[in-house]
């Protein structure tokens, strides 16, 4: 049973003003006690203590609508140049091109953008790696401040990523992109959101949501070569593109996806696992999404070696056919 100072302080907890999160600043916190009053009052309500829920939702609605306006105007261009070859005289490749370049290039490219420009908050996990091999680096009784820690320029980029979920789950279903298309979106906009609130592992989003998009972002761009989902012929009309597009996406997930994702993995499991036998006030309310997120990455990770795969194949068969 609380006692009554700690229910009177509870119902005197001062709000966050509602706007919308433009810019870097508008993520940081003036005031750390009331954050964390805040973040351990209702996690799901306040987050880590940073922009109101609000805020947050009106920024979400505000970049959605920006995407489709950016779509949009991305259409208009291409069909003033559709008297360049037949393929753009379709309205259909038309929207493709705007919605993967416009849309999804342009959004994963930015979400990449935010967590390089934050690069330095995870620099430990760089210093912990074999070409350092710092021992002070990513220390065990340091797990609260990688899990609980509030950053604002991770609070931006989970802000972003979730914005693009948002927007490409309508696009899955529009385009009829499939149920496992529509489910990744949902899952992967649920890590973000709980990222947010309750608000938790925000020194590991900048990979999950950030670095690691830079292979997703190149296969956006490849995705117009695509012969069910893309437009067709486009390859026959650029063939280097597509080659060099190609390449650039197999080194990219190579660094990122095969040798970089296993090692954050390794750590972000530590502490996770350390995080959900926490007792600590930052803890109540969020040790159901540390457990959620940590079995999605576990089934995520399993999935990488899947891609692995089947970029080794796919990457088989267009050799043939280069050679052919």
């Amino acid at each position: 049973m609380c006692r009554p100072d700690e229910k009177n302080k509870t119902a005197t907890l001062p709000s966050r003003p509602s706007r919308l999160l433009l810019t870097h600043s508008s993520f940081i916190i003036d005031d750390k006690q009331t954050a964390y009053e805040l973040s351990t009052s209702n996690p799901s309500l306040h987050g880590l203590g940073g922009p109101s829920l609000l805020s947050t939702l009106l920024t979400v609605a505000f970049y959605v609508a920006m995407l489709f306006g950016l779509e949009h105007v991305a259409n208009l261009f291409i069909a003033q140049y559709a008297h360049l070859d037949p393929i753009l005289e379709s309205k259909t490749n038309r929207n493709i091109l705007a919605r993967h370049i416009a849309c999804d290039f342009s959004s994963l490219a930015y979400c990449a953008y935010l967590a390089i420009s934050q690069r330095h908050i995870c620099h430990e996990l760089l210093m912990a790696s074999p070409l350092y091999k710092h021992s002070d680096s990513m220390r065990q009784d340091e797990y609260e401040k990688r899990v609980y820690r509030y950053y604002p320029g991770c609070q931006r980029l989970m802000v972003m990523f979730f914005v693009y979920q948002v927007k490409n789950m309508y696009d899955s279903i529009y385009w009829n992109d499939g149920p496992e298309f529509v489910a990744h979106h949902i899952f992967a906009g649920m890590a973000a959101w709980g990222g947010m609130y309750p608000g938790c592992c925000h020194f590991y989003a900048l990979f999950y949501f950030g670095f690691s998009e830079i292979s997703t972002a190149i296969l956006a761009l490849l995705a117009n070569f695509d012969p069910v989902h893309g437009v067709e012929g486009l390859d026959d009309v650029f063939p280097k593109t597509k080659i060099v597009l190609g390449g650039m996406f197999v080194i990219s997930f190579i660094i990122c996806r095969v040798i970089a994702w296993p090692y954050v993995t390794y750590y972000f499991t530590k502490d996770a696992l350390r995080a959900m036998k926490c007792t600590s006030k930052m803890a109540q309310g969020r040790r159901g999404y540390v457990r959620a997120i940590f079995y999605c990455c576990v089934a995520l990770s399993a999935i990488q070696v899947l891609f692995l795969y089947m970029l080794v194949v796919m990457g088989k068969q267009e050799i043939e056919k280069l050679l052919g």
